[in-house]
């Protein structure tokens, strides 16, 4: 394929040889015609030497009747080919001939002669244009000469298309020649066309209705194509019934089941039939009592038996300098858990990351070749003296997650893969027309089935399909004379119903129902066939068992009537709706925008006063606004300044009918703009949210659907995975045992270590930090990998205190699986638990680095140097100096809040005073602020009506006049973000270095210190301050800069000085220097100072963004905001701000929050850190538990209310701390 125009490759000719037709193909294509002889007839595709039968293309296709296969030879004798001259015709694909293919029932065709159009005959093979696939439904698209291809269809029913299958143009799918049967499983396409193993050109040819011919858009609708979206069309053949119609025909008798006439249904997103019973249920009432073999759960889940720990020795770190570590000298231990605590900036992931994980990866890559090294990204080599002992690491962190929205919580942990294996394997299928049980058996199941039926049971058996002959069986007992005598008839008979019914009998059994037993994928009631089962078939990522409409993503963008008028207390003349916009304008001076016409024209023919508000229009008018006028026609007359004039009448289509046509055609740039303010995200209309095409939707386990599984959470999916060997029969479950087993103890881990609330389908973006942290902790003790350094970045991070000891367990197990655990933590319970502690400080930035106490907990607490140990043994405790009286504040209400799993709750909280969200993890402490306070609030402030909102109403907020939300999402996706950026303080220190003498000689504006300018950046680094080597087949790596040494800038802008330091200088100051430097500039004072204040001035003005965590970024932009919202009556929101923060720092925050409650601000932290709850003015905790069985609201009150709600898990937790 070179453009648009396509190459086809000969397989071979057809040649007229003694009287006969033959069709030869090349000698290297002959095992393609293996079982080509059990078809009576087969499609040829051709070069023709007269005029072709393929509109746009220089080919012809034919259907001929083969009368003899040289399958050796690679010969096919046809007989003759009526109407065409054959010389030596060029052969390039053979397909047999499927009825259901191929075989139209009423075809209609007009008396004209499809030829009269020479014009869409073309002499090479070119793009006609795009097949597309839309909301399910398959378009032709032709852009050029639409109306003569609309001439040319006139009249026909039904067409062939041919199409280029470019996704499969890799020579992987071209490698074998042989098509081994049974067809029923193999790809609906030809020997050598399409996706059949053979395939030297990736040509396909599907006959297909047409459905409708839009002149408008230049489609032509048609019946389902089995090709992707997007498909290059090549051309079109009409079909002739007199041409292409086979009355009889033959097939091998593995596909004789198979329906006689073609499927040309189009599609439709109807609502899902009633799935009907598994005849095996029946027949299992009707079985002999068979032994029992004792419970099967007890032995069917085995756990995992603890293992004996390793020796004593560890990893030793001599001389460990990365960062501002201090040259420091450490010991892990083997087989145990060693927490890393210290202070915020103290260098504790210096230590634990960037220097023993980067220094394991390290060594893991160098065992690799150079060529293998070069496609793998790989940490720099970390500064030490000397690392002994250490195995390879696995880190697994809270940075990482994926932000790809199929991503889910079952396909991140294998789950999803676990339960698409069991569904393949054991599944029941139905018809997704009459949902008729569809389950394919052998004859050698069905027999065996029937025959241990209970003895005395009449049974009736007679092919499908056939009334007369009926077989009547008496079940016998073995015990019976004549039993094998008994059982060789049955077998046989049954077998003759078998082949008599073309692979399927009905049975009935003493008088009941009767059933269907098949040896077939088809539903012999709807001529519906299913092909082959696979895992496959239950992935939404795969286009052919996605949801054809959403595209397996589960939801699509629609258009919302409610958000077509935004404003109804204005009229529609002075813009009540953006839609229509200025109709006051427009009206003044009218042109032939139908779009707007159409409301001024029906509001003439209605009699409406458009002066009127909308909300007080005739509720009449404002339907046929929105829905147009039903086919009522209107008129519109204009006449504009330009002297145009004109009338327009036809019916008013209304303004979502608009809206949704631009929606569905996929229009411009600039209509998609336009779109946009009345689009709305809602779950699939087809598929209803569960991603996947019909026919996988439909399949049962124990009459559960699998999206039915997948919607389940952890908790009730366990519980449903456990009662399955009760309900299986012993051979399903024996089939399905390990997949079982590895589904029970993957679960048990995941509640174990509290994420039993979380959904499969949950998108895993949607996630914290800390539930992606503790998926990927469990993931790793499925692997059963020993001898593994695990390194954790604060598991605890979003996990409530009541599951410390569960994620203690965990990280016990994978400890007892001959690991080493080094975590990253401050939290108490963790620090106790440890076997041993290692307090990096004694403070932050260039103070610290150093190791301030190493030991057991009780060693730790014990230290009087240690800050950490201070805290632990209750010498120092965290306190606010000054807390609000909540319970004399005036309160904000809001009422009514739903959405996920919240119930309708109802909440408040004091103004001027720190309110706490608490709850375990999916309780619903992000919904309540998401789709309760936040959009309440904002709307109080902004003074105007919340979109879609999930709340009833909102009480006292009349005063807040902005609502500042901050979470800990990064500041910067680059390199060249720092905290200089992102707070301001550098546009302010760029302006001082530009008002030097120097700087004002040289005529330097404040451009010329930035390193992102090409003035004022270093002309080899470009500002990066380092150079990158990228070395075929070698490991990237990074080196200082060798001009500017690492500096950023070039020398000339070096020389500008300021209070005797240049830019590179000021930008390598930490926070707290940079505060004493400028304390004579009052602005940049001010800013620094809060940073310091905050706890983050050991950072430097110059430190990479992406190298701060997510508690670093938070207080960040806590700080930008407090410089940017001076004054009262805001509500800061923020996300978790204890995440990484150390006791200490705790107490800091609390300082500055309460210097926020006192200048007249609201602060609402959600939070799970003790210290913080206690500290709080008031409390609101939602639970009692997680997911379906969380979205209450437990208690709200001050601490002292908490502590006495024995409901709540939080109460207990503060009652004890």
């Amino acid at each position: 394929m070179t453009g648009n125009l396509f190459k086809i490759t000969p397989i071979g000719l057809i040649y007229e040889e003694n009287g006969r037709i033959t069709a030869e193909v090349n000698g290297n294509l002959c095992k393609g015609l293996k079982y080509i002889s059990l078809f009576s007839h087969i499609i040829l595709l051709y070069r023709s030497e007269t005029q072709p039968n393929i509109l746009n293309t220089n080919l012809s296709q034919r259907v001929v009747k083969l009368e003899e296969v040289r399958e050796k030879e690679g010969k096919l004798i046809i007989g003759s080919l009526s109407g065409m001259e054959v010389t030596r015709n060029l052969l390039y694909d053979i397909k047999p001939y499927f009825p259901n293919e191929d075989r139209v029932k009423n075809a209609m065709a007009p008396s004209r002669p499809f030829q009269s159009f020479p014009s869409l005959c073309k002499d090479s093979l070119t793009r006609l244009g795009t097949i597309q696939k839309q909301q399910g439904s398959c378009f032709l698209e032709i852009p050029e000469n639409f109306e003569t291809w609309s001439d040319a269809l006139r009249g026909f029913s039904h067409i062939r298309v041919i199409w280029w299958f470019h996704k499969f143009e890799k020579e992987c799918f071209r490698n074998t020649l042989e098509c081994d049967p049974p067809y029923e499983n193999a790809p609906k396409t030809g020997v050598f066309a399409s996706r059949s193993p053979v395939r030297p050109n990736p040509i396909a040819m599907t006959t297909a209705r047409i459905i409708n011919i839009d002149k408008r858009t230049n489609r032509i609708q048609v019946s389902l194509l089995d090709c992707y979206d997007s498909t290059p069309l090549l051309g079109i053949c009409p079909y002739l019934p007199e041409r292409d119609f086979i009355p009889r025909y033959r097939l091998p008798q593995w596909l004789e089941h198979w329906p006689q006439w073609l499927d040309d249904r189009g599609f439709s997103a109807a609502q899902e039939p009633l799935l009907q019973k598994n005849p095996a249920e029946l027949l299992f009432r009707y079985r002999k009592a068979m032994p029992e073999s004792g419970s099967r759960i007890a032995s069917f889940f085995a756990s995992l038996q603890d293992m004996p720990l390793l020796s004593d020795q560890g990893i030793v770190v001599k001389g460990a300098r990365q960062n501002n570590l201090k040259n420091i000298d450490v010991m892990i231990p083997y087989g145990k858990v060693t927490v890393v605590t210290g202070v915020s900036g103290s260098g504790k992931s210096s230590l634990a990351f960037d220097t023993i994980y980067a220094e394991s990866q390290q060594r893991f890559l160098a065992n690799m070749s150079l060529a293998e090294r070069s496609q793998l990204s790989v940490p720099e080599k970390p500064d030490f003296d000397q690392i002994s002992g250490l195995p390879p690491a696995i880190a697994i962190s809270q940075n990482r997650i994926n932000r790809n929205p199929r991503s889910t919580v079952g396909t991140a942990t294998d789950l999803y893969t676990l339960l698409r294996t069991l569904f393949a394997n054991i599944g029941v299928r139905h018809c997704p027309e009459c949902g008729r049980v569809i389950k394919k058996m052998n004859a050698g199941e069905i027999v065996e089935s029937l025959k241990n039926c209970k003895a005395g049971i009449v049974m009736k058996i007679r092919p499908f399909h056939d009334e007369k002959k009926v077989r009547t069986f008496l079940s016998a007992d073995e015990m019976d004379t004549g039993y094998e005598e008994y059982l060789r008839t049955f077998d046989t008979a049954v077998r003759k119903a078998l082949e008599t019914g073309k692979g399927a009998i009905e049975v009935q059994l003493d008088g009941e129902e009767p059933f269907l037993l098949q040896t077939t994928e088809i539903c012999c009631h709807c001529d519906y066939v299913l092909f082959e089962l696979t895992a496959t078939d239950f992935s939404f990522n795969n286009p052919e068992s996605m949801c054809p409409v959403c595209s397996g993503l589960g939801r699509i963008m629609d258009i919302d009537p409610g958000l077509i008028v935004s404003d109804p207390d204005k009229s529609l003349l002075d813009g009540a709706s953006p839609f229509w916009g200025s109709l006051r304008r427009f009206k003044t001076s009218p042109n032939a925008n139908w779009m707007r016409g159409e409301i001024l024209a029906l509001a003439d023919d209605m009699g409406i006063n458009l002066e009127r508000a909308w909300k007080e229009l005739p509720e009449d008018f404002r339907t046929q606004a929105i829905y147009g006028s039903a086919g009522r026609e209107v008129s519109f007359s204009y006449k504009n300044k330009n002297g145009r004039a004109g009338t327009i009448t036809r019916p008013a289509e209304g303004a979502y009918n608009i809206l949704k046509r631009l929606l569905q055609s996929g229009g411009t740039e600039k209509q998609n703009a336009m779109l946009e303010p009345f689009l709305h995200e809602k779950p699939c209309d087809c598929c209803k949210g569960e991603r996947l095409k019909l026919e996988s939707r439909l399949v049962t386990v124990a009459d559960v659907r699998f999206p039915e599984a997948i919607r389940m959470n952890m908790e009730e999916l366990l519980q449903w995975i456990s009662g399955l060997p009760e309900v299986l029969n012993p051979a399903q479950a024996a089939s399905v045992q390990p997949v079982l087993q590895e589904i029970y103890m993957k679960l048990s881990d995941y509640i174990r270590i509290g994420l039993g609330y979380l959904s499969l389908d949950r998108p895993v973006p949607t996630l914290s930090g800390g539930e992606w942290q503790r998926l990927q902790l469990v993931g790793q003790l499925g692997s059963g990998l020993s001898n593994i350094l695990y390194i954790l970045d604060e598991p605890t991070a979003g996990l409530h205190p009541k599951d410390y000891d569960k994620l203690m367990q965990i990280i016990n197990k994978l400890k007892n699986l001959h690991n080493t655990v080094l975590i990253v933590e401050h939290s108490p319970a963790v620090i106790r638990a440890a076997d041993n502690v290692i307090d990096i400080g004694k403070e932050a930035g260039q103070t610290g680095g150093y190791v301030i106490a190493q030991g057991t907990p009780s060693e730790i607490a014990e230290n009087k140097d240690s800050e950490t140990g201070l805290y632990l043994s209750g010498r120092k405790e965290i306190k606010r100096d000054h807390p609000a009286e909540a319970g004399n504040s005036r309160m904000i209400a809001i009422t009514g809040i739903h959405g996920n799993n919240l119930k309708n709750i109802s909440i408040q909280f004091p103004v001027n005073a720190m309110t706490c969200i608490t709850g375990v993890s999916g309780s619903g402490k992000s919904t309540l602020v998401n789709y309760g306070i936040l959009p309440a609030v904002r709307a109080c402030a902004e003074k105007k009506a919340a979109a879609n909102k999930k709340y009833d109403t909102i009480t006292g907020a009349e005063d807040i006049r902005r609502i500042v939300h901050i979470t800990q999402k990064p500041i910067g996706r680059s390199s060249q973000s720092t905290p200089a950026t992102y707070t301001g303080l550098m546009d302010e220190i760029r302006i001082l270095f530009s008002r030097t003498p120097t700087a004002l000689r040289m005529g330097y504006s404040p451009g010329r210190f930035s390193y992102n300018s090409k003035d004022g950046q270093c002309p080899v680094c470009r500002g990066q301050g380092y150079k990158t080597l990228d070395a075929a087949f070698m490991l990237s790596a990074k080196t200082q800069c060798h001009l500017c040494k690492g500096r950023k800038f070039n020398e000339n802008t070096l020389q500008v000085h300021y209070k005797e330091k240049n830019i590179a200088q000021v930008l390598d100051m930490s926070i707290r220097e940079a505060a004493v430097f400028f304390d004579d500039n009052k602005k940049l004072s001010e800013t620094l100072q809060l940073l310091n204040e905050i706890g983050l001035g050991y950072l430097t003005l110059g430190q990479s963004s992406l190298t701060l965590s997510g508690g670093e970024a938070q207080r960040i932009k806590l700080a930008a905001q407090l410089q940017q919202n001076s004054g009262g009556n805001i509500l800061y929101l923020l996300d978790e701000p204890t995440a990484g923060l150390h006791f200490s720092d705790i107490r800091n925050l609390l300082i500055l929050l309460d210097k926020i409650i006192s200048n007249g601000n609201t602060v609402i932290v959600v939070e799970h850190n003790p210290d913080m709850i206690r500290s709080a003015d008031w409390v609101i905790d939602l639970g009692p538990e997680g997911g379906d069985r969380g979205g209450r609201l437990v208690v709200q009150g001050t601490v002292s209310d908490l502590k006495k709600c024995s409901a709540s898990h939080t109460g207990r937790i503060i009652k004890a701390y």
